[in-house]
């Protein structure tokens, strides 16, 4: 995302700058008198600063709705995540439960032939 970002970035400012050098060539070599050639200078560079505000301000509008949308997209999955943590540690705990009674009943008759198997030889 960020190449594109400053592919485009620097896109836009080479399209900028190549029809800011454009106008400024066809001023030069228009045969117009010093006070209109500054006069149409003027009025195009205030139409090209505010479209450059204009860009500004939708791109600006356009980051801030992908920031929100991240965000909140981080949020579900965060939270669905949690859930599935939460899931398996339920599970985990349950088939801990499960072994510790079996390892414990294996312990009891293990116990009871050791014992039984003493009776035998003290017999």
């Amino acid at each position: 995302m960020a190449s594109t970002k400053g592919s485009w970035v620097k896109g836009m400012v080479g399209f900028l700058f190549g029809g800011l050098a454009g106008f400024i060539g066809g001023l030069l070599a228009a045969p117009k008198t010093g006070r209109e050639s500054r006069e149409q200078l003027r009025s195009k560079a205030e139409e090209m600063v505010e479209s450059g505000r204009e860009t500004y301000a939708t791109q600006r509008d356009r980051v801030q709705e992908m920031i929100e949308t991240g965000r909140e997209t981080a949020g579900e999955k965060s939270e669905e995540l949690r859930s599935k943590i939460e899931k398996i540690k339920g599970k985990l705990k349950e088939e801990a439960g499960e072994a510790g009674e079996a390892g414990e009943a294996a312990g009891e008759k293990d116990k009871a032939k050791k014992a039984e198997s003493k009776k035998k030889q003290e017999a």
